[in-house]
C-alpha cells in the first residue's frame, strides 16, 4: 500500500478511537475554531472525503456577514452547514460510513491514479501529494478536537512525524515570504517534546533548509505541539512567545513566530 494511504488509514483509526472518548453533549459545544462546533470539525472531515468521492457540493445558505478568504473555505462551510441537522450519533455514523467507503476507494488505487496530476491546496500536483496533505489536515483536526474537548494526546508517533514533514516543506515559504527575513539571515528551530527536530533555514536568493548552520542569526527552541499550533494558526503568537527560548536576535525571532501560520 502506498505510504500516504497507509498513513491516512492510521489517522482515520485514531480519529475513530477519539470519537468514542468524546461525550455526546460535547459535540454541540464551540470548538477552538471560529464559528465551528466540535461536530462541525467532524462534518468538515466527512465533507472533504465526500467531495473527493465526486459528490456535488451541497447547495445551502451561508451567513451573509461571514467573509471567506478563499473558495476552499466557502466550500468547506457548505459541507459543514449541510450536515448540521444530524444528531451527534447520526454524524458519527455518517463519518464511519464515509471513511469505510473511502478506504475501499483508496485501497484500490493503482500507480497511474496516484500519479495523476490535479488540483491540490498547494497547486497542481499528483494525487499522491493530495493524500499527503489529507493526512496533515485530518491530524490537525484531531488535535483541534482534542484541544476543544480536553482530550490531550497524539503529540508523538508516526502520524505526528508525518504531519511535521508537511510543515517542514513550508518552512522556506514561511521564513522567506511571510517573515521576509533579509538576505544573509539564518534561523534554527529546535523542536522538543513529542516530535524532536532541528530545522536550519538559510536566506540566500531564497529561504531554504540546509543541513547545518554555524551560528544562526536567531535560534528558537520550543515544544513541537506548540510549534504545530502556531504553524496551523491555532494560537495567537503573542500568547506563545514566553514559552519559546530565544537565542540571538530577538526581533527576528519574534517576526518568525508571528508569521509561522501557513495553513489556508
Amino acid at each position: 500500500m502506498d505510504p500516504a494511504i497507509k498513513m491516512l488509514f492510521t489517522e482515520w483509526d485514531a480519529l475513530d478511537t477519539l470519537i468514542d472518548e468524546i461525550e455526546i453533549d460535547d459535540w454541540r459545544e464551540p470548538s477552538i475554531l471560529p464559528h465551528w462546533t466540535n461536530a462541525d470539525i467532524l462534518a468538515h472531515i466527512i465533507g472533504t472525503e465526500r467531495f473527493l468521492s465526486g459528490e456535488p457540493t451541497p447547495d445551502v445558505s451561508l451567513p451573509d456577514d461571514r467573509p471567506y478568504p478563499n473558495t476552499v473555505a466557502e466550500l468547506n462551510d457548505r459541507w459543514v452547514a449541510s450536515l448540521r441537522s444530524l444528531t451527534p450519533t447520526e454524524l458519527i455514523a455518517n463519518f464511519r460510513a464515509t471513511i469505510a467507503y473511502r478506504r475501499q476507494i483508496l485501497a484500490d488505487l493503482d500507480e497511474a491514479a496516484l500519479a495523476k496530476e490535479g488540483w491540490t491546496p498547494v497547486g497542481q500536483a499528483p494525487f499522491r501529494r493530495f493524500l499527503q496533505i489529507r493526512v496533515f489536515d485530518c491530524y490537525v483536526h484531531e488535535l483541534d478536537l482534542r484541544a476543544s474537548t480536553n482530550h490531550p494526546g497524539a503529540s508523538s508517533g508516526a502520524v505526528a512525524e508525518y504531519a511535521m514533514d508537511e510543515v517542514e516543506r513550508a518552512l522556506g515559504y514561511i521564513v522567506g515570504k511571510q517573515a521576509q527575513l533579509s538576505l544573509g539571515s539564518s534561523v534554527r528551530l529546535k523542536l522538543t517534546g513529542g516530535v524532536e527536530r532541528t530545522f536550519n533555514i538559510q536566506v540566500d536568493e531564497r529561504a531554504r533548509l540546509v543541513p547545518e548552520l554555524g551560528t544562526p542569526t536567531t535560534e528558537l527552541e520550543l515544544d513541537s505541539t506548540l510549534f504545530m499550533a502556531l504553524a496551523c494558526g491555532r494560537l495567537d503568537p503573542t500568547d506563545a512567545i514566553d514559552e519559546i527560548h530565544i537565542t540571538g536576535n530577538d526581533t527576528i525571532a519574534k517576526r518568525v513566530v508571528e508569521n509561522l501560520a501557513f495553513t489556508i
